[in-house]
């Protein structure tokens, strides 16, 4: 698999192909910290949903986890499945949270993709009441929507990368642009309040005409040394005198997580069976919770930074096994808690959740 640094060396270029630059920033002001919330992603046609097991009590439970124990003032609500991302957001807004709702339906035609996007922001719309509820035009189009980069799927998308010529760069940028021109022209038929759109930092975040959106959406996984660096990298982004919202950031739960950024889910074996956690790789939830105390503290400095999502509360998917460091997938995770599966093997097992040293550090930071 590609690794992050690859993946960003890999797009860097096309940026400077397509004449984009930078701009600066000031003053300092404090914000809590907000959250994602997984709904389930479908991937191919005929599989099931990421995360299998669903119920509205379930859901509930997790919501009022965020507002009360996290005390979030917002969350990012994502998925593929539009009841559930309806039902979220109903949840969220009972408890007082601002939503962002963000649609996601990966490797499906890009007309496919367009028509569930409309219905998540006609049903957005309908809920909406002022600013409570943001509009959220997809994740990462470049690499989740068939058309753009080389590939059927995002994985051999996200391979293809680090092998593609220069040449190609302003061809793939210009597929980018015309497909965002048709996703932000069908959010604002069908929404009426702000939208965004989840672009990853040092790739199709650059790309991006941002004049189209409200804000500035950024799944921000990079790593520096000096926490002025973030400043400096940030500024890539203020060009458009238009407010930051941070969609995504985190780390998983190893040691090396922080650096691995983005990239931190590719620990985990999937050839094997059943898949294991690669070699050399230690638990580390203390990495974990620096990291994310530390990336709050250095957003609450950003002045236009509207708010910061932490990926992800909980990660169902991945669950902790609290013997077998081989099939820990917790350690592959960004999550807060870790899911404690009853039958470790059953993806609709009931579970229970168990704060990680993250899920202190995010309290601690929001109160």
């Amino acid at each position: 698999m590609i690794s992050r640094k690859v993946f960003l060396k890999s797009v860097a270029g096309a940026a400077a192909l397509v004449g984009l630059g930078g701009g600066t920033a000031s003053a300092v002001r404090r914000l809590r910290g907000g959250v994602c919330y997984d709904t389930g992603v479908l991937h191919a046609a005929g599989d099931p949903l990421s995360r299998v097991r669903w119920s509205r009590q379930q859901l509930e439970r997790e919501i009022a986890l965020i507002a009360n124990d996290l005390r979030c003032p917002s969350i990012t609500a994502f998925g593929t499945d539009l009841g559930r991302l309806a039902e979220t957001t109903d949840a969220a807004l009972r408890h007082g949270l601002q939503v962002f709702v963000q649609p996601r339906l990966y490797d499906h035609p890009q007309e496919e993709i367009l028509t569930h996007l409309a219905e998540a922001a006609r049903t957005a719309e309908r809920k909406r009441r002022g600013d409570n509820i943001k509009f959220v035009t997809g994740c990462e189009h470049f690499l989740f929507t068939p058309g753009i980069v080389p590939g059927d799927t995002f994985l051999e998308r996200l391979e293809n990368m680090a092998s593609i010529p220069e040449a190609e760069w302003p061809a793939i940028v210009r597929r980018f642009r015309e497909f965002m021109g048709r996703a932000v022209e069908v959010a604002r038929r069908e929404f009426g309040g702000r939208i965004t759109y989840g672009a990853a930092a040092g790739a199709d975040a650059l790309w991006t005409d941002w004049s189209l959106f409200d804000i500035v959406g950024l799944d921000y996984y990079a790593h520096f040394a000096a926490d002025a660096e973030y400043t400096t990298d940030l500024d890539k982004y203020r060009r458009w005198n238009k407010p930051l919202m941070i969609l995504e950031f985190g780390c998983c739960t190893f040691t090396g997580a922080a650096a691995a950024g983005g990239m931190g889910w590719d620990i985990v074996d999937y050839e094997a069976d059943p898949p294991v956690i690669k070699p050399g790789f230690v638990r580390d939830e203390r990495e974990q919770a620096e990291h994310v105390a530390r990336m709050l503290r250095v957003f609450g400095t950003q002045p236009d930074v509207e708010g910061a999502h932490l990926y992800s509360v909980i990660t169902p998917d991945s669950p902790h096994h609290p013997t077998c460091r081989d099939r820990d997938y917790d350690m592959a995770s960004y999550s807060l808690l870790r899911t404690m599966r009853e039958r470790f093997d059953d993806e609709n097992s009931p579970y229970r959740l168990e704060p990680k040293r993250s899920f202190y550090a995010f309290q601690r930071f929001n109160r």
